[in-house]
């Protein structure tokens, strides 16, 4: 609880810490999907434009009842292609920034009726951290607490296809626009900062955000005073709050039962990563089930045992580089018999050497 009796929303990077347990879990590698409510307010975008928007999605190879099911989910490589696809169809380099000022309660799903029926925008943000993944996982955050001030981190999963920065700028300019609809008031933030160099013109940026706006940082984020944490959300509805906040939290659970299985080969194989011969039958064996009966389980929830392992050692090798660890420790770490047999992997999964991808600015590499 802060200082002014609410808390501020704060999904703690999964990344923070080493070798920890909940790091570790927290890194499950749950395949990047959005809910397909978020190309909602990208469609109502495109229609104010005069875009038809079902010729442009049959165009891309993309079926328009795929993407109109309010509980559908798609992968977040079609979510990109569709996205990025308009921005060049309707020629706007500020797609993402535009696309965020259609947001809508109901562009976030059931988490956007819950926020819209909380006291207060701290509670807003609060319930925001906790139900996010109803939405997707493609953008994750954490905020950092300063003198009067909050400012909040937006950041992607290692294992997060590369994207373009209409991402984070859709995710950022929604965040204002529901704050500023949420509250009736036109809330500034006082700083916002992206990772990629300075356009030409920063015009968009400073209208939308009618604050400071900084490139070539090293985080994207946004930054607000404290207090706006304390101002009535004007369409508060305690009953209504309760009802929408079961409805996520069964949602969520149901999310979570999807891949129990996923999660529990999971578990097993982060507990046995120094193994070099960890195999699906090592783990079917500690699961006291047959190895036919294993892949079953993983095909139904999607999920091939071997795209599992590799992912996994993808991902930690990336974490252990970008926190200087060398590459004889990952080796060890991950279970391979000597560091060229970890280079030529590594080369494999990321098309660059371990020590290209540690010289190199991941953030900037995505933007």
């Amino acid at each position: 609880m802060g200082e002014n009796g609410y808390d501020f929303f704060c999904t703690e990077c999964a990344f923070s810490c080493k070798l920890s347990y909940d790091c570790r879990m927290a890194i499950s590698p749950e395949p990047i999907s959005v809910s397909v409510t978020v190309l909602s307010q990208m469609f109502v975008y495109l229609a104010s434009l005069k875009v038809d928007v079902d010729s442009f999605l049959r165009s891309l190879g993309v079926d328009p009842e795929l993407v109109k099911s309010p509980d559908a989910r798609i992968p977040v490589d079609t979510y990109l292609l569709i996205q990025d696809k308009a921005a060049d169809y309707v020629n706007d380099p500020y797609f993402g920034l535009h696309m965020g000022e259609f947001a809508e309660a109901g562009s976030w799903s059931i988490l956007g009726y819950v926020m819209m029926n909380c006291r207060t925008l701290g509670e807003a943000f609060e319930k925001s951290g906790k139900y996010s993944r109803i939405i997707g996982n493609m953008i994750e955050g954490r905020a950092e607490l300063g003198f009067k001030k909050v400012r909040f981190i937006v950041f992607t999963p290692p294992h997060t296809p590369k994207m373009s920065r209409h991402c984070y700028e859709s995710t950022l300019s929604s965040s204002v626009r529901m704050m500023r609809m949420l509250a009736g008031v036109h809330i500034n933030p006082l700083e916002v900062t992206f990772i990629y160099p300075q356009p030409e013109s920063t015009a968009e940026y400073e209208r939308v955000f009618c604050c400071p706006v900084k490139f070539g940082q090293k985080e994207n984020s946004m930054t607000l005073d404290w207090s706006v944490g304390n101002l009535p959300i004007r369409m508060a509805n305690a009953d209504l709050l309760e009802h929408f906040e079961q409805y996520a939290q069964n949602l969520l659970d149901e999310m979570q039962r999807r891949d129990e299985h996923t999660r529990a080969v999971t578990r097993i194989i982060l507990s046995r990563l120094d193994d070099e011969s960890l195999s699906i039958e090592k783990v079917a064996k500690e699961m006291a089930v047959s190895v036919r009966t294993l892949q079953k389980r993983l095909e139904d929830e999607g999920v091939v045992f071997s795209d599992l392992l590799r992912d996994i050692r993808q991902r930690l090798a990336q974490k252990y580089l970008r926190e200087n660890y060398s590459v004889e420790q990952i080796t060890y770490l991950l279970g391979f018999s000597e560091p060229s047999v970890f280079r030529k992997a590594f080369k494999k999964w990321s098309g660059v050497t371990p020590r290209e991808y540690r010289e190199g600015s991941l953030p900037a590499a995505r933007a």
